[in-house]
């Protein structure tokens, strides 16, 4: 004969109670057979820790006293070569840390803790910096109480005890959790970390985010040098939309940091820098290229950069950001599957994919202004932040021609604008003519009603791009109207706040329509590169050597 003792759970907190059950079974053959009207005598192996009372019939009581394990023991009376029970108890506080794991970690790695009630804790950090809670994380065991809980470690965060915060409890746990200053991709500066966007992302509760770090360094350079993240993201599907965030440190100050989207680059180092494909486009948060030409359009300063793409044709970009920093700091990168907007009223317009200037050469963002009295007017969207707008405009005819450039605000009724859109007009590159890409006019005054006259050269081969950026890095709706007359054009007249609604549905449906056609169009086009440059990418030069 032996005891069993059964409770609902294995741990107590400090001056808490706890009901336990004993009961004795007999062997029968391959069963047990429990053994009726059996008393019990209980007993506690550390007291100091846990007591236990005995209550009517086969129960008792066990109070938590100071924390650790103790061994609560039940034996049957006038049953002296029966086997004891024996159960062992937890008592601990209401937030216990028992390990930290890793316990030497890099900036962006994930850091796990382990303990009674750690899945309560509302605020941790090292050496001062708080830890960014890693979502889904927080779990606990309802026998045991023991609990885990997730943080990626951010820079600067330095080799410390980690301090805890939860409910009217704060700490530090017992062991130091080394942080080594660099994060968990280095070295990417010449080899790029590789990331298949294919194997899904992190969370099967969020199933659209497939890849997630918010907390990367810009580690610390010498005086006078730079350093480089470089990743490459890979798919084999080249139909899904997919949008890029890449958070910027904290201060919003970007005037050491200089960040790249580009489809193709390689080191070389016989070359002496990043090689990629002289005339190609590409997104940069200081200045962008449009045929292999910069441009670089009046901005405010950015704490983020989003890049909303429609496909990837090239089964593959590149995120390439070079930095100058004096101590290390932090951003994030984030990739989701699907078309992200900063506002689900300010969907993408029928002239989106558009980011690049190359997609102006096709479709409905070409746009043809056959004589005078050709007008070209409608509304527009700038959906993300700092997000450009490519339209190309053809003059047929010959000798020159007066054309007119406005823009004006559109923002919803009821609220205030925000917005302040400038525009650009540009020469396209043209390497057979020795063209570049020169900007012949711009409006870049404040707010959002813009207005350019230029006079332009016509002809069967003339041509030029027209650039809308909004200045703020505010998400808005706003009308261009161009026009190839002595008259100034109108702007449509602003649109309701309910046909906008409709307006930003019908957008979405005619996105949805358009996405395998869009999927097919080229995206940043190969070309050779132009003679004597070597396609050498320097990331800190507006022009190629």
């Amino acid at each position: 004969m032996f005891v069993l003792i059964e409770a609902p759970h294995t741990f107590l907190l400090r001056g808490e109670v706890l009901r336990v059950h004993a009961r004795a079974v007999r062997v029968v053959g391959s069963d047990t057979v429990g053994v009726p009207n059996v008393v019990f005598d209980w007993s506690s192996a550390k007291p100091t820790l846990a007591t236990v009372r005995r209550d009517t019939g086969s129960s008792a009581t066990v109070t938590g006293v100071n924390s650790g394990t103790a061994d609560i023991v039940a034996r049957a009376a006038n049953f002296d070569k029966a086997g004891e029970g024996d159960l062992t108890i937890r008592v601990a506080n209401p937030l216990e840390i028992d390990s930290v794991r890793p316990r030497i970690a890099k900036y962006g790695e994930v850091l796990r803790v382990y303990g009674i009630g750690v899945d309560s804790i509302f605020l941790s950090s090292l050496g001062g910096v708080d830890l960014i809670p890693y979502p889904f994380s927080a779990t606990r065991n309802k026998v045991t109480g023991e609990g885990r809980v997730s943080y990626w470690v951010p820079p600067p965060a330095t080799s410390a005890n980690l301090f805890y915060l939860g409910a009217g409890v704060f700490g530090f746990a017992d062991s130091v959790t080394k942080v080594v200053p660099r994060d968990i991709f280095e070295p990417n500066d010449t080899i790029p970390s590789k990331i298949d966007l294919d194997f899904g992302g992190p969370w099967p509760q969020l199933p659209f985010i497939l890849f997630a770090n918010p907390a990367l360094a810009f580690e610390e350079t010498p005086r006078a040098t730079s350093g480089a993240d470089w990743f490459d993201f890979t798919t084999t599907d080249t139909v899904s939309d997919y949008t890029l965030f890449i958070d910027f440190p904290l201060s919003g100050d970007t005037t050491g940091v200089r960040t790249f989207i580009l489809d193709s680059l390689r080191y070389s180092t016989a070359l002496g820098g990043y090689v990629g494909r002289d005339s190609a486009d590409f997104i940069g948060s200081d200045f962008l290229r449009c045929k292999g030409q910069a441009f670089s359009p009046a901005l405010a300063p950015r704490e983020s950069t989003v890049v909303a793409l429609r496909g990837l044709p090239s089964h593959s970009m590149h995120v390439l950001t070079s930095f100058s920093a004096a101590r290390p700091q932090r951003y994030g990168l984030t990739v989701i599957k699907g078309y992200s907007v900063a506002d689900p009223r300010i969907q993408p317009d029928k002239y989106e994919p558009n980011n690049f200037c190359h997609y102006a050469d096709f479709g409905v963002r070409r746009i043809s202004l056959l004589s005078s009295g050709s007008t070209f007017s409608d509304t527009l969207t700038i959906d993300n932040p700092f997000d450009i707008d490519w339209l190309r405009i053809d003059l047929p005819g010959s000798l020159t021609t007066q054309v007119k450039f406005r823009t004006a605000a559109r923002p919803f009724p009821t609220e205030p604008d925000t917005s302040d859109v400038d525009v650009y007009v540009l020469t396209v590159p043209n390497s057979s003519t020795s063209t570049g890409l020169t900007v012949v006019g711009a409006d870049t005054t404040a707010g959002s009603t813009d207005s350019v006259t230029l006079t332009l050269n016509a002809g069967p081969s003339s041509s030029y791009y027209v650039a809308i950026v909004d200045f703020a890095g505010v998400p808005a709706r706003y009308s261009l109207c161009i026009a190839r007359a002595t008259l100034a054009p109108a702007c449509p007249p602003p649109i309701p706040l309910a046909a906008a609604a409709s307006l930003a549905t019908a957008n979405s449906v005619v996105r949805a329509r358009r996405h395998r056609a869009a999927a097919t169009l080229p995206f940043l086009q190969a070309a050779p590169p132009r003679a004597g440059t070597r396609g050498l990418f320097d990331p800190w030069r507006l022009t190629l050597p």
